[in-house]
């Protein structure tokens, strides 16, 4: 079996996420909730994750909050600031996990809603700053595409964001653990991420990480471990916004996924890039429509006398290879394309894939091109 579905979830767990998982199982413990030494460790292990995300991400001065994936974690930034009244700009490159809390605060009436649109999906910050009015609060842009692979250019998008003091709402959900980002640098007010995708952690952890200047409202209210004799809602995060037990061994995961990933970064984008380029130039040789930025973890196309599903489920079932079909929860970039009716097929890569398999890859995609084409 070949996997290229990265952009899902990784395969390649490192060893060191493997034993930070057991060694959680085997010493469980609720943290937070306890004076006794297990619960003490748990605490700790949760707090050293914090602090592991703010160095990899450049960040000081931020609270983060841990959320059971980053779709959890967007919801949280979106509805959780949301001011009536107000007015938010976003891009045709997003995912539902954006599009769908800001479209339902846009039906239920209490935010406008700009979606910046661009024919070949590539938005500038020049196309933002048409869309900001005076009422603007919020831009939220993704920093990678899940479709194309395109990173807007997040640096000149955040200096515009401070000059006209609008909020910065960044889905690092594809970039981070692909692309180097720094909080700090771009100006960024929230950012949410996956652990389970390039940072090589489990399924189960996600986090929003956002200014000690702003206050977010927790959409889930329960236990926290403090302030237990109130029958409201602390005010201060990260309990705030943490209610219920956290997933440890997933936000343990998370801790050694990090350290992994940043140890090995740049190898991780080198093989990527490499594989993405070679993917690029011989899709293109056999004449297969290309949808994605060469040199992105994402490789998108289709053939156009079929639909995505077909393509990938003759993949997996005659070749063993895993791909994703479909719309890929981004509606909007698929319509912006012309690819809302068949779909995409989408190859996302990781650390571990190989050039050979990439060979494989196309070989596969030629014969069933010739095979759907005839």
């Amino acid at each position: 079996m070949i996997y290229f579905d990265n952009a899902a979830t990784s395969r390649y767990k490192p060893r060191a996420v493997k034993r930070a998982v057991m060694k959680s199982l085997e010493h469980s413990a609720n943290p937070g909730r306890a004076s006794h030494d297990e619960a003490i460790r748990g605490a700790m292990t949760v707090e050293r994750t914090r602090a592991a995300l703010t160095h990899y991400l450049d960040a000081k001065c931020v609270n983060v909050v841990f959320t059971k994936n980053c779709t959890e974690a967007l919801n949280l930034a979106i509805l959780g600031t949301a001011r009536p009244g107000s007015h938010v700009v976003t891009t045709v490159l997003e995912h539902n996990s954006v599009l769908r809390p800001l479209y339902m605060l846009k039906k239920e009436g209490l935010i406008s809603l700009t979606v910046v649109e661009k024919k070949d999906g590539k938005v500038t910050a020049k196309d933002i700053a048409e869309c900001i009015t005076d009422k603007t609060y919020l831009v939220a842009v993704t920093a990678m595409s899940n479709v194309t692979g395109y990173a807007p250019p997040l640096v000149e998008i955040g200096e515009l964001c401070a000059q006209r003091g609008v909020k910065l709402l960044v889905d690092g959900a594809q970039a981070i653990g692909h692309i180097p980002l720094s909080f700090d640098k771009i100006g960024i007010d929230l950012l949410c991420g996956a652990g389970h995708k390039s940072l090589h952690g489990i399924m189960g952890s996600g986090f929003l990480m956002y200014s000690r200047r702003l206050f977010v409202n927790p959409l889930m209210y329960g236990g926290t471990g403090t302030e237990s004799a109130s029958l409201y809602q602390p005010n201060e995060p990260p309990e705030s916004l943490e209610s219920g037990t956290i997933a440890l061994p997933a936000i343990a995961a998370l801790e050694a996924g990090i350290n992994w990933s940043e140890k090995h970064q740049s190898d991780i984008m080198k093989n990527c890039r490499e594989i993405s380029l070679f993917l690029h130039e011989r899709l293109n040789k056999i004449n297969v429509p290309l949808y994605s930025v060469a040199g992105s973890p994402i490789v998108s196309f289709d053939i156009p006398t079929s639909d995505s599903q077909t393509v990938s489920d003759i993949l997996n079932q005659e070749y063993g290879i895993c791909v994703r079909s479909g719309l890929h929860c981004a509606p909007l970039i698929h319509k912006t394309l012309g690819t809302d009716k068949r779909g995409l097929v989408r190859v996302s890569l990781g650390c571990d894939n190989t050039l050979k398999e990439a060979k494989r890859l196309v070989n596969a995609i030629n014969d069933i091109r010739e095979r759907l084409t005839k």
